[in-house]
């Protein structure tokens, strides 16, 4: 069974999408060893546009920009669950923002369909004719096998019932706004989209970035590495990992700071990688950070975002001065031993 997005992210790609690292959709002459991909997605740039005319985690020109496009009532509606449906770095990640933003966002289902069908299964409760109407809907993120379906909706249901009246309101919202979005906002977005995508990817490809940095840190990532661009984040949360391999970015950096930006991203999900999960890079996310930030100024790519951990990044280089046979991991345990030693 697929691990259900309503409690982490999950899976996948989006619909419909501008993917530059694949040649089925624009060529573009890719070396085979880059694996850092770049795309656009109108289902992830919906999800984000809305939260953004909401002020729901950001508060900015776009949002302000494209508000009136809305119903001033549905944007109240938002409003007034914005600690239920959006994040704010450090502060707090919102009960339904994992269900209601993150699973539509990566998906490559038209998101209106997303929503509909929640909201469906929310205001009925009625298990079997929801799964029937929309069985294929669940199969794109919950279980390919139909035999699972209904015990995961089951769960699905359970672990959110206490929010059911603000799921039926927020997937009923969703659904009704995506016309307006797809009809009057979303061309205009996307010409300036596709190609800030395809000019950072284009970067990473003549400078075979991803390649150094799997050589510097010596760790393979098993999977491409995928930057989804949107035009709505702008002071608020960005590189948010909304699949295993997919992270959100907004497009208000020059390109050269694009790359850096992701490029520490990559490095995180390197580690991620080398340290068998998330979890170790999550608890000791200072050390993570750091860690990333270190490798990039090896290369000249150190991104300056981080220098609330300057004092871990020159312990890093210290010691990788004194060895740099030392792996990520042995940097890593050094750095935690230094800085706690009581």
């Amino acid at each position: 069974m697929k691990k259900v997005a309503f409690l982490a992210v999950f899976l996948v790609v989006s619909f419909p999408f501008f993917a530059f690292g694949q040649k089925s959709q624009m060529e573009v002459g890719l070396a085979p060893e880059n694996k850092i991909k770049t795309k656009v997605s109108r289902e992830t740039n919906y999800v984000f546009h809305i939260l953004s005319v909401a002020k729901c985690g950001y508060d900015n020109k776009y949002g302000n920009q494209y508000a009136s496009y809305h119903s001033a009532d549905d944007l109240k509606i938002l409003k007034e669950n914005e600690r239920l449906i959006s994040v704010k770095g450090g502060e707090y990640v919102g009960e339904l923002y994992g269900l209601l933003f993150v699973t539509p966002a990566s998906l490559e289902i038209e998101a209106a369909l997303y929503y509909e069908t929640l909201g469906n299964l929310f205001e009925t409760g009625n298990f079997e004719d929801n799964i029937k109407k929309y069985k294929e809907i669940y199969k794109a993120f919950l279980s390919e096998n139909e035999e699972e379906l209904l015990p995961s909706v089951q769960e699905l249901y359970k672990v959110f019932l206490p929010h059911r009246e603000a799921i039926v309101k927020i997937c009923e919202i969703m659904k009704r706004n995506y016309p307006t979005y797809c009809n009057k906002i979303w061309e205009k977005s996307k010409e300036e989209l596709i190609p800030y995508a395809k000019a950072v990817e284009d970067i990473f490809v003549e400078q075979k970035l991803s390649h150094t940095l799997e050589k510097l840190t010596n760790i393979s990532l098993q999977n491409d590495f995928t930057a989804t661009f949107v035009n709505s984040i702008s002071g608020g949360a960005e590189a948010i990992d909304i699949s295993e391999t997919l992270d959100v970015f907004g497009i208000g950096r020059d390109y050269e700071d694009a790359v850096k930006f992701i490029s520490h991203e990559f490095v995180i999900y390197l580690l991620i990688q080398a340290f068998g999960g998330k979890e170790t890079c999550i608890k000791y996310w200072t050390y993570t950070e750091g860690l990333a930030e270190f490798y990039l100024t090896l290369v000249g790519l150190e991104s300056g975002y981080f220098s609330e951990v300057q004092d871990i990044i020159e312990y890093y280089k210290k010691i990788y001065q004194e060895n740099n046979n030392l792996s990520a991991l042995e940097l890593f345990m050094n750095a935690k031993n230094e800085f706690e030693k009581e």
